[in-house]
This record gives C-alpha cells, sequence and structure tokens, in this order.
C-alpha cells in the first residue's frame, strides 16, 4: 500500500499545484461549479496513473530470433532484503499509524457531535409547506436547540437539522434559500464526495498540500451550492441569502470537521468571500467550459501516459533476419521490491544497433507481469554494445526473463508469432 502512495504522490502533488494555481484566476472566468468539479481530477488522476494500459502486442515479426537473457538476484540484493524489510515495516508503520489516529479523531469528533445536537422530530408549524414541499421525500428533518443554522448530517439517512428557533432567526425567504442550499448538498451528494475527499486526505495525510486542498474543496462545494441556489433569483434574493450566511457565521458556533452545513468554515473571512463571490458570480461560458474540459482531459491524458510509459500510437517492428550478440553486456538488477515479494517475470524490448555498437531507441513492448521490471531493463539494455559494423540495424528484439534461482520454471516467449502461408 505504502508502496503505491509513493508512486501516486508524482501526479497527487502536480493536479493540486495545478489547481491551486488556476483555482483563484477562474472564478473570474466560469462559475463556481466548474471550480468544484476541477477537484475530481485528483482521484482521477490517481487512477490514470495507476491503471495500466494495454501492451501493444506484435503479431508478426517477419520470423527474427529474439535473443533471451536470465537476470537473477545478485548477492547484493539478498544483503539488502533484511535491511529493506526493516524500514518498510517501519515506514508502513508509521503510516498506518497516522490513518488510524485521523480516522479515529474524526469518528469521535463525528459522533460526540452528533450525540451533542439531540435532534427531535420537529413541530408542524415550525415550517410553512412549501418549505416542506421543497424538502425530498428521502431526505428527513429535524430540530436541535443546540445548532442556529441548519445542517445536512448522515451518509446512509441524510437528515436537515434546523434550529428549534428557525422562524425566529431568519424571514421567510431566507429560510427557503437556506433550505435548498442543503437540499442542493443533498441532491448533489456532496455527502459521499466529502467522505471520499476524507479517505484521501487520510491516506496522504503526511502531504502538507493535501490539507490545504481539502479546505479548498470544501470551500469550492459550498460556492458551487450557493451558485445554485441563486442561479436565477433576483438581487433581492442575493442579499437577503448574504443576510443568512453574515446571521449564520455571528450566532452558529463552530460545526465538527466532518459534517456538512450551511455555516461550515463560517469564520469571518470565508463568509465575506462567499458574499463576494456572490456579487461578481459570472454567467455560465460553455466557450470557456470547453475550453477548460479540454485541458483537463489533456492533462489526464498526459497523467495517463506518464504513468504507463508507454506510447499509445502502434508500432510496426520490421526486424531484419540476423543474429546479433553483444560484446559487452550490463547485468540488469533485480528490483528488490519484487525479489522480496517473490516476482518473477519477463520484459521484451525493442532496440536499435548505431553504426559505432551503441543502443538506441530503447522500448518496452511487452512485459508480465507489467511495469515490474522495465526500468531496470532498460537501464541495463542501453549500457550494451556490439560490435561496430558502420550500418545500423533497426528493430531487434531481446527478452530479458527474471527469475529468482535456476531451478524457476522458464519462462514463456512474450511474442505471439503468427506463420503467414499463401
Amino acid at each position: 500500500m505504502i508502496n503505491f502512495l509513493l508512486s501516486s504522490l508524482v501526479p497527487l502533488t502536480l493536479i493540486m499545484v495545478i489547481l491551486l494555481l488556476v483555482r483563484q484566476p477562474l472564478r473570474s472566468i466560469a462559475s463556481a461549479s466548474t471550480s468544484y468539479s476541477l477537484w475530481s481530477l485528483l482521484p482521477l488522476a490517481i487512477i490514470m496513473y495507476s491503471m495500466p494500459l494495454p501492451w501493444h502486442y506484435i503479431s508478426e515479426l517477419n520470423n527474427s530470433e529474439i535473443q533471451t537473457y536470465l537476470v537473477q538476484p545478485n548477492t547484493l540484493i539478498h544483503q539488502q532484503l533484511t535491511n529493506e524489510v526493516f524500514y518498510s515495516y517501519l515506514l508502513q508503520g508509521l503510516w498506518f499509524f497516522g490513518v488510524c489516529s485521523i480516522i479515529t479523531y474524526w469518528l469521535i469528533i463525528h459522533y460526540s457531535f452528533k450525540g451533542s445536537l439531540k435532534a427531535c422530530a420537529i413541530d408542524n408549524a415550525t415550517l410553512s409547506s412549501q418549505l416542506y414541499a421543497a424538502i425530498p421525500h428521502n431526505l428527513a428533518i429535524k430540530q436541535s436547540s443546540h445548532i442556529y443554522s441548519p445542517m445536512l448530517i448522515g451518509l446512509i439517512k441524510p437528515t436537515i437539522v434546523i434550529p428549534e428557533n428557525f422562524n425566529e432567526l431568519y424571514n421567510p425567504e431566507q429560510q427557503s434559500l437556506i433550505i435548498d442550499h442543503e437540499v442542493c448538498h443533498y441532491s448533489h451528494h456532496h455527502m459521499w464526495a466529502n467522505q471520499l475527499a476524507l479517505v484521501l486526505l487520510a491516506l496522504f495525510w503526511f502531504h502538507p498540500l493535501a490539507w490545504r486542498a481539502y479546505a479548498l474543496f470544501r470551500q469550492d462545494q459550498e460556492h458551487s451550492c450557493d451558485q445554485a441556489v441563486l442561479a436565477r433569483k433576483q438581487p433581492k434574493s442575493r442579499i437577503q441569502y448574504c443576510k443568512a450566511l453574515v446571521l449564520a457565521a455571528e450566532t452558529s458556533p463552530p460545526n465538527a470537521f466532518t459534517l456538512m452545513s450551511f455555516k461550515h468554515n463560517g469564520e469571518q473571512n470565508f463568509m465575506l468571500n462567499r458574499i463576494k463571490q456572490i456579487k461578481t458570480m459570472p454567467k455560465a461560458n460553455y466557450s470557456k467550459l470547453s475550453l477548460v474540459t479540454l485541458v483537463s482531459l489533456s492533462l489526464l491524458a498526459g497523467v495517463s501516459y506518464a504513468g504507463n510509459h508507454l506510447k499509445t500510437s502502434k508500432t510496426v517492428v520490421e526486424q531484419a533476419k540476423i543474429n546479433v550478440h553483444p560484446i559487452h553486456r550490463i547485468e540488469p538488477k533485480y528490483p528488490i521490491e519484487a525479489a522480496k515479494k517473490g516476482i518473477e517475470g519477463s520484459v521484451v524490448l525493442k532496440y536499435d544497433i548505431q553504426g559505432d555498437g551503441n543502443v538506441t531507441n530503447v522500448e518496452v513492448v511487452n512485459g508480465k507481469p507489467a511495469y515490474v521490471f522495465d526500468k531496470t531493463a532498460i537501464t541495463a539494455l542501453k549500457q550494451w554494445r556490439y560490435k561496430a559494423t558502420g550500418k545500423t540495424t533497426k528493430n531487434l528484439l531481446v527478452q530479458l526473463d527474471y527469475l529468482l534461482s535456476a531451478a524457476s520454471a522458464k519462462p514463456e516467449p512474450l511474442i505471439e508469432r503468427i506463420k503467414v502461408t499463401k
């Protein structure tokens, strides 16, 4: 698990830095919902970076021979395994302790806050029939004397909790707007999105940018709901909404870290930022939205390409019927992680030999298991030397078999040969 997290740090950090840099300038040209949607790039980037792309299998090699070499762990690897295992367990233990501590803290805060609400059924006279009609039938509503602003709680049984003096605190129009805000969170499944964000934050608790990104993600979520509620409202309604925000910030105590509420992040600076955003709320611009989408997809494609180290274009190998052998061969290093896990496999590489005998244009054709031995195989093959012939030989193939011992079963050839007859 720790290896997966460490390998995911590159795309995760890249996407977070980009989002943090473009988030504010994007506000002036795109809607709040667009800014909020961009946060989905974080889990998508991790998935696409880790997801293997289909290998390109070469179906016809003109009956040419593929050279095969055996790679085994050297004595240094066996000596390093003990130390590597110790430090690996230490690192994994530290990470696991951090994850458990954070999740435990959040659960304690969540259940202690939920218990302190003492929510109960509401009086029929508390809400008007119009407000009842605006609440989905799957969404429960209760009241509490321990809060001053409505909030949405619960995943399996989502519930809107309103203060007992809801009618005294807010006028009818403000009540309608506030309820619409909480219903927006419910209808857009923000509670589930928040749980996913919390899981990612717990997994990457050691990354300082992850904490900053989570805070801004929650803020953009609130902005997106503000926009959804006020999208077709008159300026008078926006003024009432802003007054409700100010009132919520002044009267409501801080809520639980893991909960979504109308007052979440209700500190004065954030509330002022929300009010400012409402005043300058841009209209939907589909051309700009298309540009943002195109850039996002291009970014994800680049992340996927970087994670796979594989060209997506088809390659046609036209290998000459020659039989060459290196005069100087560097043994590939057996990956320590693969040796610890007892992983064996093979890699097929395509390469060119220049006239002076140097190896160039090394490219992975196939590997089993995928991506485990690629790096060490490429590094070693680039250092091989062949007899100088003065001519360039292209598209040679070599299969490197990584075996833990000579007694291991010989891997099968990874190149499919198809004989074509007339």
